[in-house]
């Protein structure tokens, strides 16, 4: 197991010369007893070699507490399994441009529903920073989610798990909604909410950040309302899948 005392994932990394080209989500569909082969497209963009290499991760997510990377953990829609990379790591010289080529073998007794894992490609070497007592160890890591869905798509299946009201630092209040894909496909969706006044007025419309729900797993998403005197509203959630809306209700109390 690897450790790092510090580990960044992002889409532009600050510190590699290696940077992946063609995003960080790739989705197919497919079915059992299927191949697929993707590739993540690399480039050195610096003016000097660099070494990467790869390792497959698995996205956990926990109701009550968000998602993580774990490359020790396991569970019951992983595809890590499945997955194969044509390379463990290779050295890039500068400007040079590589397709990382990997291959997905499904079973062929596979259930249908969406499979998910994450495939880590790691550049450079560790770049060790040092302040008298604390040394901190950073490693880079481009993290692509790899997201495969078997079968005949069926209509999403959203819970409201929870929905809170909190003060946050803008002098204002954060609706913190919880949902849960209660389906067997991963969803998309996007969060907006409805503020109404006293007379049943629409005075504001706020979204978050939208994100992607897996299959009997929860995403929270945060909405921050300001700009509100002090009073009393009537707030309508809208989960939107694109395929069907899921709504709720909320009561917004500004002192």
């Amino acid at each position: 197991m690897k450790k790092y005392f510090l580990s960044i994932f992002l889409p532009i990394n600050t510190f590699a010369q290696i940077v992946i080209t063609n995003g960080l989500s790739h989705v197919y569909q497919s079915s059992p007893n299927g191949q697929i082969i993707g590739q993540i497209k690399l480039k050195n963009i610096g003016k000097k070699q660099e070494a990467f290499t790869t390792s497959k991760y698995n996205i956990m997510f926990v109701c009550g507490s968000g998602g993580f990377f774990s490359d020790t953990q396991n569970h019951d829609r992983s595809l890590n399994e499945w997955l194969e990379f044509d390379v463990d790591e290779k050295t890039l010289n500068p400007k040079e441009e590589y397709n990382l080529t990997y291959r997905i073998n499904i079973p062929d007794n596979t259930t249908s529903g969406t499979y998910w894992g994450a495939a880590m490609v790691e550049p450079g070497d560790p770049i060790v920073s040092s302040d008298r007592e604390l040394k901190v160890q950073n490693r880079a890591r481009y993290a692509v989610q790899i997201i495969v869905d078997l079968g005949s798509f069926e209509a999403p299946k959203l819970v409201y798990r929870n929905v809170t009201l909190t003060k946050n630092n803008l002098n204002g209040r954060t609706v913190k909604v919880e949902l849960e894909n209660t389906g067997f496909f991963a969803v998309p969706v996007k969060v907006q909410l409805e503020v109404y006044d006293s007379k049943g007025t629409k005075i504001q419309v706020v979204k978050a950040e939208s994100k992607r729900i897996y299959p009997s797993r929860c995403n929270v998403f945060d909405i921050d309302v300001k700009n509100l005197p002090p009073g009393k509203y009537d707030g309508v959630i809208i989960s939107d899948t694109g395929k069907k809306i899921f709504g709720s209700n909320i009561s917004i109390k500004i002192e």
